[in-house]
């Protein structure tokens, strides 16, 4: 028998995490290191190549690796430890859009290797710092 338990409504941290270190990275021109998580108070090492349209980066604490594409503002990835594409569209510093999986939709901004996103389904703020 199937559990009657209320279906998540808010993004997986590894997953908000992979979106603010995308996000940060893109509109950076820069690729960072590690990415703090204010939320879940951890360091992340990360990497990632972000070339010719191709978005290709890693998170060595969880193992995943984010495969996708930019064109444009649009940008895409898919997260390969969740099974997730998530995508969003960048307006300057802000960026809007979802996660395929559940839909859920967020906004978010970069401020220098600040990186802040709103997470629609929890209604609450997340804050990641960039490092180099």
């Amino acid at each position: 028998m199937e559990s009657m338990e209320p279906m998540e409504e808010m993004m997986k941290d590894n997953l908000r995490v992979s979106l603010a270190y995308v996000a940060g990275c893109i509109v950076n021109k820069k690729i960072f290191s590690s990415l703090t998580d204010h939320h879940s108070k951890k360091v992340i090492r990360m990497t990632g190549k972000f070339e010719q349209g191709n978005i290709d980066a890693e998170n060595f604490d969880d193992g995943s690796k984010l495969i996708g594409m930019m064109s444009g503002n649009d940008v895409s990835f898919f997260h390969s430890l969740e099974n997730v594409s998530i995508s969003l569209k960048l307006k300057g510093t802000n960026f809007t859009g979802r996660e395929g999986g559940e839909g859920k939709e967020f906004t978010g901004s970069v401020n220098g290797r600040s990186v802040k996103i709103f997470d629609g389904g929890e209604y609450n703020n997340f804050f990641f710092e960039l490092g180099e």
